[in-house]
């Protein structure tokens, strides 16, 4: 079995490096010193397909694979793990438990913004 990345994943690790680095490294230490999570990177993660990883294009997503979602995690959270927490809880927490058991009309009314980064999920 060879557990190589490949060139598809390697890429994908580039470009989400090259946003952490460009996007979020300049103001981590502000948005940790004012406990905020900035709503004008929401268009950006979006932008990438962050905010709705795996989910089919059909409900707004970028349609990638497990591997995928965990090396946009792993490269946000070199950068700020609280930016890698929350786009986790979006995905994951949030997003991935109406999808999965949602209906069809529930998706459509749900999953879709917060696949393109409309809306910002959350769990409680």
């Amino acid at each position: 079995m060879d557990f190589r990345p490949t060139e598809e994943q390697e890429l994908l690790r580039r470009t989400v490096r090259e946003f952490a680095e460009t996007e979020i490294r300049p103001h981590v230490r502000e948005w940790d010193e004012q406990q905020r999570f900035s709503t004008e990177l929401m268009p950006k993660l979006a932008a990438l397909g962050l905010l709705g990883i795996q989910y089919p294009e059909q409900y707004g997503g970028a349609g990638m694979s497990a591997i995928d979602y965990c090396i946009c995690i792993e490269e946000l959270a070199r950068v700020d793990p609280g930016i890698a927490l929350s786009v986790a809880a979006h995905n994951g927490l949030c997003s991935s438990h109406i999808f999965l058991f949602g209906s069809e009309a529930q998706k459509q009314q749900y999953v879709v913004p917060l696949a393109r980064g409309e809306k910002l999920g959350a769990w409680g």
